[in-house]
């Protein structure tokens, strides 16, 4: 059993603390040092009890289902008490051999209702969000940005760069911003983790929930009665993940609706929608796509997701540096390197296959410099080098390596820190 005791407030009502108890097996995963909590930019103290204990619960419920306790709370809002079986009923599906047995319990459960009709998105900046933005912008949303989640809390220069970028953009201007923190991957242990035979927790079970849960005490104030997330994947693409139209439409609180934008466009798709609209509109944006440690500008713009990104734009005839990128004519004999290195997933080289073919299709292409030496390279793609690259990868003999890993990274977490900072360190000196 895990017991929510209290809902505290902090900075003048910006900022939930959750006081919960563990008990017997259950402590094992959660950090008593850094207990569940989210902050907000406004006064969130008058929203009902049973609309802000959705945050924590979006979070604690996907660990008690796998782990196998109950969670017990005062009072949760009616609809959002009936959505999360149907939630836990979806991952048993994506995860048949796991028994999924912990569940909700509530001595009150409280009908609320959002009488407004604004809407909300979660804007990243990635290929995703902007195409949901594009999809959804003749409803002006307000782009709401999590802290916490792909930038960590104490990484204060990510997220100002982050933050500046949004507040910037032209083409964001009409859009009212809102920045919630929340420290959503932390409160938890690397016991979590373990959960899952594959290492994976948040992409594979957290990200959905949480993300769209973390809305729920603003969207009380502001009236969201539509919450738009984009689909990272297709149907096409047969893996566990957090996000699923399945999952995220099933989510609601007080009549709110959530729709799993996209999910019907390929990532190539996305991008050939970005690079249309831009033309259609004459103007050009930047893409953050990127959140590696090695990142010392905008994007680092050489590993594997920023070079799928960056060979998109080229096939739809593109220079990627008017996008957030930094490349020149160099940048397919680095792809090529890069993805012989490191390991490779299904839905990595599904991406990799959807830009073979959109290479093979496309008649606009864009040049950085030698049109014979970089049409050379294209054809490597077309003729599907890549592809067979990453296939090999997949299907070499799979080890318990990672996990050991895993283990190990976090028993020794203080020495791990140091070492990642001081590679950072170099790396950075070395470009």
């Amino acid at each position: 059993m895990l017991v929510l005791k209290n809902i505290t407030f902090e900075d003048f009502g910006n900022k939930i603390n959750y006081d919960y108890a563990t008990q017997n097996d259950s402590n094992k995963y959660f950090n008593a040092a850094d207990p569940f909590y989210s902050k907000y930019q406004m006064d969130v103290s008058s929203v009902p009890e049973s609309i802000l204990v959705i945050p924590f619960l979006s979070n604690i419920l996907p660990i008690a289902w796998f782990a196998g306790f109950n969670v017990e709370v005062n009072d949760v809002d009616s609809n959002f008490f009936e959505c999360v079986e149907l939630v836990k009923a979806e991952f048993q599906k994506q995860f048949p051999n796991y028994e999924l047995k912990g569940r909700l319990k509530a001595k009150k459960k409280t009908e609320n209702n959002i009488n407004n009709t604004n809407t909300a998105m979660l804007f990243s900046g990635g290929v995703d969000a902007y195409a949901t933005y594009i999809r959804t912008h003749e409803k002006t949303p307000d782009l709401v940005t999590i802290l916490g989640a792909d930038i960590e809390i104490n990484d204060k220069e990510q997220w100002t760069s982050f933050t500046d970028f949004i507040e910037s953009e032209t083409l964001l201007k009409a859009n009212a911003k809102q920045y919630i923190e929340t420290n959503v991957r932390t409160f938890y242990t690397y016991q979590v983790e373990l959960l899952l035979k594959d290492i994976g927790w948040w992409g594979k079970i957290q990200h959905g929930l949480s993300l769209i849960g973390s809305l729920a005490p603003i969207s009380y104030i502001k009236g969201y009665k539509n919450i738009y997330i984009a689909s990272s994947y297709t149907e096409q693409i047969d893996i566990a993940w957090g996000s699923t139209p399945q999952i995220d439409e099933k989510i609601t609180w007080a009549g709110v609706s959530v729709h799993h934008d996209g999910y019907e466009l390929k990532r190539q798709d996305k991008v050939d929608l970005i690079t249309q609209f831009s033309s259609d509109k004459k103007t050009n944006f930047k893409l953050r796509v990127c959140y590696s440690e090695l990142r010392n500008s905008f994007n680092c713009s050489k590993c594997e997701k920023c070079y799928r990104t960056i060979l998109g734009l080229i096939l739809n005839g593109k220079n990627p540096n008017h996008y957030g990128f930094d490349v020149n004519e160099q940048v397919y004999k680095n792809m090529f390197e890069l993805l012989n290195y490191g390991g490779a997933s299904r839905g990595m080289q599904y991406f990799w296959w959807e830009l073979m073919e959109k290479a093979k299709s496309t008649n606009t292409v864009f040049i950085f410099k030698d049109k014979h030496l970089e049409s050379i390279q294209l054809d490597r793609i077309r003729h599907g080098e890549l592809h067979q690259i990453l296939e090999d990868k997949i299907n070499k003999p799979k080890s318990s390596w990672s996990r050991i890993k895993f283990k190990a990274r976090n028993k020794f977490s203080g020495l791990y820190t140091i070492y990642k900072k001081r590679w950072a360190d170099i790396a950075e000196a070395i470009t």
